[in-house]
């Protein structure tokens, strides 16, 4: 109705008038132009009505004139997605074309929409049970990412058409105000929903208001009593499925972004009342799950079925009858080890805690953000540090994600696939957890110019395309495994296959287990890297083992014999043996067992049903490559025989004396095959890896496993409870000290948490879309500037230098008008050049991140501990969030993490040296500090230790305990155990009078 009523106004007025004028008046064009004696004439003699009919036919037709002129701009205007130019003295009437277009516009594109995706809606949900789609796992002091998925919504991302966004403002779960749209409903359903199905699970529903995201009181208290039901009902053992949802106003890429924001908001509001027993998964399903379909036109109330859609669903396990506590009121131990962590009895409530994001750890996650899409990430059985970025095992025929290439090449001429790349996120992520493990405090304070290590270029690649291929909406065919197949985040998880390469475009996979092959020719050596370094990425727990004589490796890998050791020793799935002969010795003891193992199972069981049956069995896959004599090749023969019974792999470097040899080329493709079995080989291209690359992928591999980098030369305790001395004066940080306070400048720029434009007290949020977003973020991390080449090369990494300056400048000019637009300082520049840089104007911009800086520049140079205590203070209460940590809907910025980790621990240390000035005269304040600082970071270890050396300093000793196992809890997910220092200082706090216990060797069995 409102746009056939909007259609007969704008045609009346555009058509319809002209045509009556015409009809009445004649037309306005005369039949020759007056002279000048003919228009004095009528000007000054006596007028019969003739002039003054005249003077309103024409007044008339400007009037017309300047109304379809308004018209056309809003047309405009809606089309490029930007807001219209307000014409002085025209508001009345061009805010009436803005309606008329809007309400027109906003019918057809809700019309087209529907009609385009009404076969793909899926029939409204019976119960409202959890959804099942791929989730994000969430915890405090998370990274990853606001990233949407891809298969939730009927439209590919950033496909927002031109005129959908200019008419969000009028008919969307976007933006304007609700008086925009005549009819519809704006209120709120505050009542909540409680279903339990008859799996167990229970879900209770939290409605929200139109295109918002806040809590309303009614919901605050749903949440509460959420939380409550909970602790008292939930299984901690099951993660917590938190799923938002919209109604079917406007574009769905819109609706999708929507829903995960308003999920966001419910787990960020459950997280600090729940603490860390339980695992919070954030997605949105946008308009694809309504509770009732509000487009099918014979829906009796469209604005109360819109409003039962905007809402988000709480899904949780139900404990069994042998779980549930006895008291109503009882919680389980692992939530108050949480609460009495802090304060030994009294649940802690430190500051707030910053948004939970995606990119840190694999998350992980987020993603990030919503599922993982990238092949070989899955959750940990505990929770993980980034959403968007969990490990899954990979698929055996992957498919390559719409605008991602299926292969890598990378600097060096190799070429690898989108598993490996999917590895290499992954390991360089779990690495710098392990870094964070091991980090210490330096005595003085926050170190202001540490910087975070540069992979090389080969890692960077790599990662840059994982980040590309996960957003890309790349999903894998296979199942996740349960959590309880999960111990840890890296190596992956294998699923029995493995990636060899392509043919005709597409990616060839085999089993690991019957894998007999022989490389050959001048490319053998670098695929057999490639085999080997895939096989190490996806090793799982105990899911591969690959068997190598020390020679071979170090031919390999072209490392001297020590490095093959040291490489043996942090990397449990390499098995060095002295020779050959002991490796076949070691294959054919395995293959007698398994063959013993598979005679006492029932008939038809294989090795998959015996690791089934029996978990304490781990039977990996063998793996053995080997460089044979002819003595040795009729033992390879026996073996190779038996290869797919007992899931071994017979790889040879040089011809096969049992399978197929491959002769390969310097780019990998097979040139010719000889022997048996040849199908799986011919026209083929298997992936390769080169020397240099090589050892850049090992380096990582050694991190990601553990392995101690280093030590720093600069300043730190040794005790994790030492004194800190007053700082010695620093270098001045790279901002300005007279930025100035927050709500100086016009223009207000968050990056610390999602990255956001503020103008006044109301949000940007036309304008400047991402791209902008991200310029705006690596301008206020290069406070001094950056050149045109540096900002283009990290914005768009992928493209030539022609078409990023091109992107760049027109992103700049847009960026620039949104601001002086937004602002009304049209004379003015928000981001300048100077000396070939490119920085934002410290004048007109203020950022919450040169703000932070300052903070920790001024405590760092202060002699008083009382204003260097208010001065971090200032800086922990500015750091709200972690760098940009929702930089994105639609991308990660790849740029951002070693800036992102860098600021992580500056902000981390800066509240252990708080915590430590708040000792000396306040020891439970000093644990509120530290609490918040195990939020930001929960893999340092250093943290800890000075929570429990607290705890214990205030004759807690059951709260040192249970600090302890939050850190095994943490640390499994690396696959660690807490240090030796850690353990000792344990014992010395529980037995102050006590003997020191012996050092344990024990290895780990995860």
């Amino acid at each position: 109705m409102r746009a056939i009523v909007a259609a007969a106004v704008l045609a009346a007025l555009i058509v319809g008038l002209p045509w009556l004028l015409i009809t009445v008046a004649g037309s306005p064009v005369p039949d020759r132009l007056p002279t000048g004696d003919e228009i004095v004439s009528a000007l000054s003699r006596r007028d019969d009505g003739t002039l003054l009919l005249a003077a309103v036919k024409y007044l008339t037709w400007i009037g017309w004139l300047v109304w379809a002129l308004l018209v056309l701009l809003e047309l405009g205007a809606r089309i490029s997605g930007r807001a219209a130019p307000r014409i002085p003295g025209l508001g009345g009437p061009q805010r009436m074309a803005s309606l008329l277009v809007g309400s027109l516009g906003a019918a057809v594109l809700g019309t087209s929409v529907s009609l385009s995706r009404a076969a793909t809606l899926p029939p409204p949900p019976t119960t409202l049970t959890a959804a099942t789609a791929p989730s994000q796992s969430v915890l405090p002091g998370q990274e990853a990412a606001d990233e949407t998925t891809a298969a939730a919504s009927a439209a590919p991302r950033q496909t927002i058409t031109p005129l959908a966004q200019g008419v969000r403002a009028v008919d969307s779960e976007a933006i304007g105000p609700p008086s925009v749209v005549p009819g519809e409903d704006r209120g709120v359903v505050d009542s909540s929903g409680e279903q339990d199905d008859e799996r167990g699970r229970r879900t209770i529903t939290v409605q929200f208001a139109f295109d918002s995201v806040q809590l309303t009181p009614a919901a605050e208290s749903t949440l509460a009593q959420a939380a409550a039901d909970i602790r008292n009902r939930a299984d901690p053992a099951e993660p917590i499925r938190v799923v938002g949802h919209t109604d079917s106003l406007g574009p769905a890429p819109y609706n999708q972004r929507l829903s995960l924001r308003r999920a966001e908001a419910v787990r960020d509001a459950l997280q600090p009342e729940l603490g860390d027993s339980y695992r919070l998964e954030s997605s949105g399903k946008g308009e694809t799950h309504p509770v009732v379909d509000d487009r099918r036109p014979e829906a009796k109330d469209k604005a109360s079925a819109r409003a039962r859609n905007r809402r988000v669903e709480i899904t949780y396990t139900l404990k069994s009858a042998g779980q549930m506590p006895t008291s109503p009121t009882s919680r389980p131990s692992s939530h108050r080890d949480h609460s009495e962590g802090g304060s030994g009895g009294e649940p802690t409530r430190s500051a707030p805690t910053p948004p939970a994001t995606p990119n840190a750890a694999p998350h992980s996650a987020k993603p990030s953000r919503p599922a993982v899409t990238l092949s070989g990430v899955q959750p940990s059985r505990t929770q993980t540090p980034a959403a968007s970025e969990s490990p899954r095992p990979s698929s055996s025929e992957p498919s390559s994600p719409v605008g991602v290439p299926i292969t890598v090449e990378l600097p060096s001429g190799a070429v690898v696939g989108l598993s490996f790349a999917a590895g290499v996120g992954t390991a360089l992520m779990v690495s710098r957890l392990h870094r964070r493990r091991r980090h210490r405090t330096p005595r003085s304070g926050p170190d202001l110019n540490a910087r975070e290590p540069e992979p090389g270029p080969a890692v960077r690649k790599l990662r840059r395309v994982a980040l590309a291929a996960r957003e890309g909406g790349h999903t894998d065919g296979e199942p996740e495994p349960s959590a309880q197949q999960r111990l840890h985040l890296f190596p992956l998880t294998s699923n029995g296959q493995i990636v060899l390469g392509v043919r005709d475009d597409q990616e060839t996979s085999a089993p690991i287990g019957g894998l007999v092959v022989g490389l050959s020719g001048p490319g053998g050596l670098a695929a057999a890297r490639a085999l080997l370094l895939t096989l190490l990425m996806h090793a799982g727990d105990h899911d591969v083992e690959l068997v190598v004589s020390r020679d071979d490796a170090s031919r390999l890998l072209t490392l001297p014999s020590e490095d093959v050791d040291e490489l043996a020793q942090h990397v449990p799935a390499v098995r060095l043996t002295p020779d050959l002969n002991a490796a076949l010795r070691l294959l054919e003891s395995e293959r007698i067992h398994r063959a013993r193992l598979l005679d006492t199972t029932a008939d038809g069981q294989d090795l998959d049903a015996v690791r089934g049956g029996d978990p304490t069995e781990p039977l990996p896959r063998l793996v053995l490559l080997a460089t044979p004599s002819e003595d040795q090749q009729r033992r390879l023969q026996a073996l190779a025989t038996a290869a797919s019974e007992y899931d071994m792999a017979i790889i040879t470097l040089g011809d096969h004396p049992a399978g197929p040899t491959v002769l390969l080329d310097d780019s990998g493709h097979v040139t010719a095959t000889r022997g048996t079995n040849t199908e799986l080989w011919e026209g083929l291209q298997l992936f390769h890896l080169s020397v240099d690359d090589t050892r850049q992928v090992l380096d990582l591999l050694r991190s990601a496993h553990g392995a101690p980098e280093p030590e720093r030369t600069s300043e730190q305790s040794v005790e994790a409870t030492g004194p800190i001395h007053v700082p010695s004066p620093r270098p001045a940080p790279p901002v300005r000290q007279d930025a100035g306070a927050a709500g100086e400048q016009p223009v207000q720029l968050r990056v610390l948490g999602h990255p956001t434009v503020l103008v006044g007290d109301q949000e940007l949020e036309t304008g400047i879309r991402g791209k902008g977003r991200e310029l705006l973020t690596y301008l206020a991390v290069h406070a001094d500037g950056a050149s045109r080449d540096a900002i283009t090369a990290a914005l768009w990494p992928d493209v030539d230098h022609k078409h990023a300056v091109m992107r760049f400048h027109a992103l700049l000019h847009d960026s620039r008008r949104a601001l002086k637009r937004a602002t009304r300082l049209v004379d003015e520049n928000f981001i300048v050049l100077s000396a070939d840089r490119y920085r934002l104007n410290p004048e007109l911009v203020g950022v919450d991140l040169w703000r932070f800086h300052t903070a920790l520049h001024r405590a760092s140079q202060a002699d008083d501990d009382q204003i260097q205590a208010a001065l971090l203070q200032q800086a922990a209460d500015t750091y709200v969030g972690h760098l940009a940590a929702e930089g994105s809907y639609e991308q990660a910025y790849e740029w951002i993490e070693p800036e992102r980790e860098a600021l992580r621990r500056q902000a981390v240390e800066a509240l252990v040296h708080l915590a430590t000035l708040y000792e000396r005269q306040d020891s439970e304040r000093a644990l509120v500090v530290l609490e918040r600082a195990r939020t930001l970071d929960r893999y340092a270890e250093e943290i800890y230790q000075r929570i429990m050396t607290l705890q214990a300093k205030l004759g807690r000793p059951d709260a040192v305990r249970r600090t302890f196992r939050l850190l095994e809890t943490s640390l499994e997910d690396l696959a660690v155990d807490p240090s030796e220092e850690t353990q000792q200082l344990l014992w010395r706090l529980l037995h102050p009078r006590g003997r020191q216990p012996q050092p344990d060797h024990r290895q780990k069995t995860t």
